[in-house]
C-alpha cells in the first residue's frame, strides 16, 4: 500500500492521518507500508485526526456528464 508524508501529515487510502510530530507520521507511513493496515498503524502511533479525501476529478467529471 502506497503512503506519502508531508510535514506531520500522512496520507494513505483514501485518507489523510494526521499527527503530532513529523517522527509519528513517518513511523505511521512505515507501519503502512510493513502491515498494510492503516487503521491499526493510526492508533499504535497516536494520530489525532482522520480525514477523507476528496476525489476532485471524479466529481468534476460527473459534473461535466450531468451538463451534457
Amino acid at each position: 500500500m502506497d503512503c506519502s508524508v508531508e510535514g506531520k501529515v500522512a496520507f494513505a487510502n483514501g485518507y489523510s492521518y494526521h499527527f503530532a510530530t513529523v517522527d509519528a507520521a513517518l513511523a505511521f507511513a512505515a507501519c503502512v507500508t510493513r502491515s498494510q493496515n492503516p487503521a491499526q498503524c493510526a492508533t499504535e502511533n497516536g494520530c489525532t485526526s482522520t480525514v477523507k479525501l476528496e476525489d476532485v476529478q471524479a466529481q468534476e467529471d460527473a459534473e461535466k456528464a450531468q451538463d451534457k
